[in-house]
């Protein structure tokens, strides 16, 4: 769980996000840290819970609203030797030039990289890759680094 600030309209249950970095007036704001400070670049994040309290935004010229968001759980496509409820795996995202495929988003899901350790949630359906691969779908949710 991660607290930020989004806008008013923004502060709902089940809202997501992805957060591409802070806006330039966004540097010169006394909530900076909290606001954007706690979330990670190029992750996807839904509203969890929202707080009553609101501060000024800079970036909208009105009011945001204090939030907790937790990182959204995404379906990616597995090899099916690694799709096993439960377990940890480290994400590999094989290069691929069919950028017409229909799997394509299942494959390179938006908020995930190549890289990350993600706890495998459920087990989905099987997938044909267009070049011939067996595929599983898999419901991930990545675990924070190891440090």
């Amino acid at each position: 769980m991660k607290i930020t600030i989004v806008g008013v309209k923004q502060a709902r249950l089940g809202y997501t996000f992805l957060f591409s970095g802070s806006a330039n007036p966004c540097t010169q704001c006394q909530y900076y840290s909290p606001c954007v400070g706690t979330l990670e670049n190029g992750r996807v994040y839904t509203v969890t819970k929202v707080v009553e309290k609101e501060h000024p935004c800079i970036l909208r010229q009105d009011k945001g609203k204090v939030v907790e968001v937790e990182e959204t759980s995404k379906e990616v496509l597995i090899d099916p030797r690694s799709a096993i409820q439960g377990a940890i795996i480290t994400l590999n995202l094989t290069r691929c030039d069919q950028l017409d495929c229909k799997n394509r988003e299942r494959c390179f899901p938006l908020g995930l990289v190549a890289g990350d350790r993600c706890k495998i949630l459920e087990i989905k359906d099987e997938a044909m890759c267009s070049l011939g691969h067996r595929l599983v779908g898999a419901s991930v949710q990545r675990e924070p680094a190891v440090s």
